[in-house]
């Protein structure tokens, strides 16, 4: 399954960036990792309509600045969806079919990041981010013997509001929101789409704040 190759690639990531944070680089550099409820949106939401409750996301930021923050996000989000009605098929081989059948999506974004932060460093602090580079888009389309799948690239971007919590000296809470959109697509039924989601994140945040 090319979606656990991601998941090992991800969960790599992860482990260099807590190493990182663990270095004398830590006071510029922090690492956030988070849980994440996703709720589909405009054609994602056509094609599953279900909110998905498996998701998590990787932060890794550098300070620019005492208020701004440059890095990198990673993704994984699950969506699934058990349908019963008349599907048509835009593919290879047009047609239509009819019955129960499971729909799934998985999406691994994938993104450079900027966050500009309010407030004064070791208090509360509010942020606006903003996330640009795209997604991997997993989909399978599973009726009776059958089964459709794609993976494509999809370019796209993520505005983010979110705000960081002092836990103790070198931990934060943080809790995010996050609008996730792909400028280009297409569906694993045949048509072009745009998916998007809404994600809400709660996590713990290390060093760097």
């Amino acid at each position: 399954m090319k979606s656990k190759k991601y998941y090992l690639w991800i969960i790599g990531i992860i482990i260099f960036s807590l190493a990182m944070t663990g270095t004398g680089l830590a006071q510029e550099w922090a690492t956030a990792l988070s849980y994440q409820m996703s709720l589909p949106g405009g054609d994602t939401k056509d094609f599953i309509g279900a909110t998905s409750f498996r998701g998590m996301g990787l932060d890794v930021r550098y300070k620019i600045d005492p208020d701004t923050r440059v890095g990198m996000f990673f993704g994984w989000n699950v969506f699934y969806e058990r349908v019963e009605e008349t599907v048509e098929l835009q593919t290879d081989h047009p047609g239509a079919v009819t019955g129960t059948h499971d729909r799934y999506l998985n999406a691994y974004p994938i993104m450079l990041s900027v966050q500009r932060f309010f407030g004064q460093a070791g208090g509360m602090q509010p942020y606006a981010g903003l996330n640009l580079g795209g997604f991997i888009m997993s989909q399978k389309f599973d009726i009776g013997l059958s089964s459709l799948s794609n993976d494509q690239w999809q370019w796209g971007g993520a505005p983010e509001l979110g705000v960081i919590i002092p836990l103790n000296y070198d931990a934060s809470l943080m809790i995010n929101g996050k609008y996730n959109y792909a400028f280009t697509g297409e569906s694993v039924l045949g048509q072009d789409i745009n998916n998007s989601y809404w994600v809400i994140g709660i996590g713990v945040a290390w060093e760097g704040y």
